[in-house]
């Protein structure tokens, strides 16, 4: 599922391809990925419009459609967006931009799963759906996160994957910051001392901010990071060679190192 670096790449990707051109038509495909706007609605606030500037919350994208409003992404487990100048759009893609100089941009969701709205403002529709701060927003500093954190119950894996605490974080991400950080992810986050807490706010934003450079492609992040070898059959861990276990952790597969990451 895109995380919050996947989508600060869509953003990039929005920006060096998309901005500033009139569109001339919006084609809906499947209404079933619309989220409380209807098709003919957005058609009707996009057709005409240009797509002025980008801002990220989490794992949302929020596109600025003229002086009207914004168009919300989400893009659930398989989407991205996709810019060409092609006869027909992805086989997946279930709305349409289509701009005046030919070219398109596809919202692609093989599975829809996830959701593209409408926000006049996005400040509103990040308080309507309860997401917390940004993971890299700079006033989520290491005394915040000690306190949102610390206080909550159950694993330590779950309470960074809460998006109403922090927003943007995934099952995928959430494992390699705390294999970064060293920590297993069943640790009690409440049980977590506060120097713990310290390190892996650290790894969070060195983890996302790495994962960014690294257009958020497994293999081109550092040889000593997790991610490359989730799923792999027998992989080890890049630091110390144990094999790799996984476990499910708040109904999710977490990927660590047993010897590196050693509940205390």
């Amino acid at each position: 599922m895109p995380e919050l670096p996947d989508v600060q790449v869509f953003r990039e990707y929005l920006d060096a391809t998309s901005l500033h051109q009139r569109i001339a038509r919006v084609d809906v495909r499947h209404e079933k990925v619309l989220g409380d706007v209807s098709a003919q609605a957005l058609q009707r606030r996009l057709t005409g419009r240009t797509l002025e500037s980008t801002r990220r919350h989490g794992k949302h994208l929020f596109v600025r459609v003229g002086e009207d409003g914004w168009l919300v992404f989400h893009f659930g487990m398989t989407g991205y967006p996709e810019y060409a100048k092609t006869k027909e759009p992805p086989e997946h893609a279930r709305v349409v931009i289509a701009f005046e100089n030919g070219f398109h941009l596809a919202y692609v969701s093989q599975r829809m799963i996830g959701r593209l709205d409408w926000t006049d403002d996005p400040r509103e529709f990040i308080r309507r759906h309860r997401l917390g701060i940004d993971a890299l927003d700079d006033r989520l500093d290491a005394g915040r996160f000690r306190e949102l954190i610390g206080r909550k119950r159950g694993s330590i894996k779950s309470a960074l994957m809460n998006h109403g605490t922090i927003a943007g974080l995934g099952n995928v991400y959430t494992d390699e910051i705390l294999f970064q950080a060293e920590v297993h992810p069943r640790t009690a986050a409440s049980e977590t001392d506060q120097w713990t807490l310290t390190q892996i706010h650290r790894q969070m934003r060195r983890v996302l901010i790495v994962s960014i450079k690294s257009r958020a492609q497994p293999e081109r992040m550092p040889e000593d990071f997790l991610t490359p070898h989730r799923g792999v059959e027998e992989a080890t861990c890049p630091r110390c060679g144990t094999s790799l276990e996984k476990a499910r952790v708040s109904g999710r597969t977490a990927y660590f190192c047993p010897t590196c990451q050693a509940m205390q």
